[in-house]
């Protein structure tokens, strides 16, 4: 960008060119009117050499020299002994207005003002000289000609003060306005790093992508030929070289590099300051491990921060043209933000992924465990409840009364444990999508009374309610009896001595099933986590009863199955309503995907 001043001056050059051919046109032509070219060819030469001189001067660079106002100042008073010959070979003619000009040019120029004053003073001198030339002046017009030439001379001179203090302002402003435009520039580049990295970030999926992408974009940003992250450990106490690093335009691996914080070399000291640093004469600091290796000449390195807190060094090597300057650290701070940022949030991730598929690994290992031993459990214990009702028929029972009272509880402890090994075993088929689904036509009404009849204790405590447009369903019978056995039988547990209600409702698509008791209900905290496993209420009064808090997951696990639903809802007045709904048209793609899968497990 041009200095405003200078660029003025170069106008006012070119006016003062154009009306220096004029004049000496007109001096030419005045001259040549009134004499023989003989007697005056040497003030034509002089004249129109000067103007040629002028012309050809390089004034565009003379300007932005300490010699243009010199030559400007010479320029005037060439003009100034033009017009006095003017003056001498013939009087008359615009002789205050030729001499004012060439004062108002030098005004004009915004000349030092030294330079003015001289320019001013010969132009007197040549308006006196001149003034003699003519005939019949009296003192008292000299004093009116010469008083206003002063006037003329001395307004130049507070006009050019004025231009000058004009033109210095707007040169203030301009040199603000281009360091603006030159910082706008600056951000406009760093903005557009930020950009190309966050994007280059924003479109990979795992630090093994996101990584050579950026650290590519980075030594890019500031034309480096070396680039590399390193993330702190705080198990070790070192920095660790993130695999891989960017190496003259290529990704190259290196893997379990580390750098101890108590080593001596750049990283570390990047780090443990928190501030960037430049080494641009590599050879001297031949002590730092890392650069030895990198065979690095040139380093720039800024810490990794997130949230104030520093996580690693981002570190480039090796500048293409020059040395790693204070706008190239600034750069490299603009991208570290949003890199640590993510790259924090990438190695978590990864970590929290990594640590997910261990446990996955070992909820499996849990499950197929379970189902092994559930398996194993099964068989044996179905030969030990066999022979426990063998030997409780009447035939075969014991004749001594405490025999009895331990057979009876031996059978009923099995039949205990065989229904906690069948749950298990549907856990363990619901966790794997193994459970077989078999829907039929159902009666609603008449299941449902089957069912609660089935149940010891429910002749009195239980009523079933099924509206008249609940007919059928297609569920499969199983599934569906065992829902409504722990549903019922959870309420009759937990409910001790109040009424239970099965009600039956219908819609245009589904029918839905509801236990209503009217008991002491769930309490708040538990209502949200009913149907988790091994959630239990724990309450003194029931905690006694037993259970192994699997009963309603296993029955949103089933209605799921199903294609169905359940939820809990206080009931009014007081009291827990669990409902089932399910869609009168079983599923048929349900039944044949989980028939499909229980015969890719086998």
């Amino acid at each position: 960008m041009t200095d405003i001043r200078v660029e003025h001056q170069r106008r006012v050059t070119w006016v003062g060119i154009v009306l220096s051919w004029f004049g000496a046109a007109a001096f030419v032509t005045t001259t040549l009117r009134t004499s023989e070219f003989a007697e005056s060819w040497v003030p034509i030469t002089v004249v129109g050499g000067s103007t040629l001189l002028v012309t050809l001067l390089p004034w565009r660079r003379l300007l932005e020299t300490v010699f243009g106002p010199p030559l400007v100042a010479l320029w005037a008073v060439a003009a100034v002994y033009g017009i006095v010959e003017a003056q001498q070979l013939h009087s008359g003619g615009p002789l205050l207005g030729a001499l004012a000009a060439v004062v108002l040019f030098a005004a004009a120029m915004v000349l030092p003002f030294s330079h003015q004053l001289v320019v001013v003073a010969i132009a007197t001198v040549g308006y006196l000289v001149s003034l003699s030339y003519i005939d019949g002046l009296d003192w008292q017009e000299l004093a009116v000609r010469v008083g206003g030439f002063g006037a003329v001379a001395l307004l130049a001179l507070i006009l050019s003060r004025s231009v000058e203090g004009r033109l210095g302002r707007a040169n203030e402003r301009f040199s603000e306005l281009r360091d603006r435009e030159l910082e706008l520039e600056q951000k406009t580049r760093e903005l557009d790093h930020v950009y190309e990295v966050s994007r280059t970030i924003g479109t990979a999926e795992n630090l093994a992508e996101v990584l050579p992408e950026l650290v590519g974009r980075v030594v890019d940003a500031v034309d480096a030929k070396v680039g590399l992250v390193m993330l702190y450990h705080p198990e070790n106490e070192a920095l660790e070289v993130i695999s891989p690093i960017w190496v003259a335009g290529h990704s190259l691996r290196a893997e379990g590099y580390e750098v101890q914080l108590t080593s001596r070399g750049i990283a570390p000291k990047v780090f443990i300051s928190g501030e960037g640093a430049i080494d641009n004469n590599v050879a001297s600091s031949t002590k730092d491990p890392l650069l030895i290796d990198l065979d690095a000449q040139m380093v720039a390195a800024v810490p990794l921060r997130v949230e104030s807190r520093p996580t690693g060094v981002l570190l480039v090597a090796d500048k293409n043209d020059g040395v790693f300057s204070k706008d190239d650290l600034e750069t490299l701070e603009s991208l570290a933000a949003p890199s640590a940022l993510v790259l924090n949030q990438m190695s978590r991730f990864e970590a929290v992924a990594e640590a997910g598929e261990k446990m996955a690994e070992l909820a499996q290992l849990k499950t197929d465990f379970v189902s092994v031993v559930s398996h194993e459990l099964r068989t044996p214990l179905t030969s030990i409840i066999g022979s426990l009702k063998t030997l409780s028929r009447p035939e075969l029972a014991p004749t001594d009364h405490n025999a009895r009272e331990l057979l009876t509880s031996a059978t009923s402890q099995a039949d205990r444990l065989r229904s906690l090994i069948e749950d298990l075993l549907v856990v363990s088929r619901l966790d794997n999508r193994a459970l077989p689904v078999r829907p039929e036509t159902v009666a609603v009404r008449r299941f449902v009374t089957d069912v609660t009849t089935a149940i010891p204790g429910s002749e009195r405590r239980v009523m079933v309610d099924v509206a008249a447009e609940v007919e059928k369903v297609e569920a499969d019978p199983e599934h569906l009896r065992r829902i409504l056995t722990n549903l019922i039988v959870n309420a009759m547990k937990y409910a001790p001595g109040s009424s239970i209600e099965v009600l039956g409702r219908a819609t245009e698509d589904e029918v839905t099933l509801s236990v209503v008791d009217h008991g002491p209900g769930i309490p708040y905290e538990l209502q949200d986590h009913v149907f988790d496993r091994f959630t239990q209420i724990e309450r003194p009064e029931t905690r006694a009863r037993g259970g192994t808090g699997l009963g309603l997951s296993i029955v949103r696990g089933l209605a799921e199955a199903m294609g169905g639903r359940v939820w809990f809802e206080p009931t009014m007045g007081g009291g827990a309503t669990f409902a089932l709904s399910l869609p009168k048209k079983a599923r048929a793609y349900q039944a044949r995907n989980v028939e499909q899968e229980t015969a890719d497990g086998l």
